[in-house]
C-alpha cells in the first residue's frame, strides 16, 4: 500500500502535528494528576493534625468535666474556696509560715535587670 493511499484518520494519526498535540495533552493530564496527588497528601496530613488536636480537646473536655463534677460537690467547693481565697470556717485560724530562704530568693530576684543599654553605659563609665 502506498503512503498516499492511507485513509485520512491514519494519515492524521501518523503526522508529527498529532504527536505534538498528544504530548501537550499528556502534559496537561500529568500536571492535573500531580496536582491532585499533592492536594490529597496535604489534606491527609491536615486530617491527621486535626485528629490529634481533636483528641487533645476531648482529653481537655474530660478533664474539665471531671473538675466541674468535683466542684459541684460541697467538699469540692469548700476545698477550692479554701485554696483560692484563704477562707476559714468559724473557730479556725490561719497561720502563714514564711521560710527565710524563699524570702531571700524573693529579695534577690526583685532587683531590676540592667539590660544591654545599661551594660553599655557602665562599660564606658557613664
Amino acid at each position: 500500500m502506498k503512503y498516499g493511499n492511507k485513509p485520512f484518520y491514519e494519515r492524521v494519526a501518523a503526522s508529527p502535528l498529532a504527536l505534538i498535540v498528544a504530548i501537550i495533552v499528556f502534559g496537561f493530564l500529568a500536571k492535573a494528576a500531580w496536582n491532585i496527588h499533592a492536594k490529597a497528601s496535604t489534606s491527609s496530613q491536615k486530617l491527621s493534625e486535626e485528629q490529634a488536636q481533636l483528641s487533645k480537646l476531648q482529653a481537655n473536655q474530660d478533664e474539665l468535666s471531671s473538675k466541674v463534677a468535683y466542684l459541684s460537690t460541697d467538699q469540692g467547693m469548700e476545698a477550692e474556696m479554701r485554696s483560692k481565697f484563704k477562707a476559714v470556717k468559724e473557730g479556725e485560724q490561719v497561720a502563714v509560715i514564711v521560710d527565710d530562704q524563699t524570702a531571700a530568693v524573693a529579695v534577690a530576684t526583685s532587683t531590676p535587670s540592667v539590660g544591654w543599654w545599661g551594660r553599655l553605659l557602665r562599660f564606658f563609665g557613664l
